[in-house]
């Protein structure tokens, strides 16, 4: 009899599960997002990367892509919007050659349960994704910052269209 119930139990599941509407996507129903460029660890005198260029370069990404870009206005009224954050590692290697970490994340306000009933807010990243490379000139990492900011897009329109 337990044998019976327990596989009942195991099909009804199969069948509750194939029929909700659950996306394990966190970009599903995202209004849009801020962009936060973390400051360059640029380490190597002989490669130019500069901070504004960066975020100038990421938001006209975002802007073609059609990914939604919260105003000042609303990230200042409503805070903890979520926002992407940039984060980019350089290293010399050899010769002309460095080492670089392109990370992108999309991080967000959760509220984390603590002992004693205390409730902490915090943001914490939600998507994540990176590239590692060699590059000899400073395109190399602004191409792989691109390609991030294309695959989040992808990911973003794909969970977000529009209903039918």
């Amino acid at each position: 009899m337990k044998t019976l119930t327990v596989c009942f139990l195991a099909a009804a599941s199969v069948c509750f599960a194939r029929a909700s509407d659950y996306s394990e996507s966190v970009l599903t129903d995202l209004q849009g997002v801020g962009l936060e460029v973390r400051q360059l660890n640029v380490q190597s005198e002989e490669f130019e990367l500069e901070y504004g260029a960066v975020e100038e370069h990421a938001l006209r990404k975002l802007e073609e892509f059609d990914v939604r870009l919260l105003s000042a206005i609303e990230l200042d009224v409503m805070p903890g919007q979520p926002y992407l954050e940039v984060a980019i590692d350089v290293a010399h290697a050899q010769g002309p050659s460095h080492l670089f970490v392109v990370k992108l994340e999309l991080r967000e306000m959760a509220k984390l349960d603590r002992p004693k009933d205390r409730i902490v807010s915090m943001s914490v990243p939600t998507w994540e994704r990176k590239m590692m490379g060699v590059a000899n000139r400073p395109e190399a990492i602004l191409e792989a910052l691109d390609r991030l900011l294309r695959i989040f897009s992808d990911e973003y329109h794909l969970m977000n269209r529009p209903e039918e």
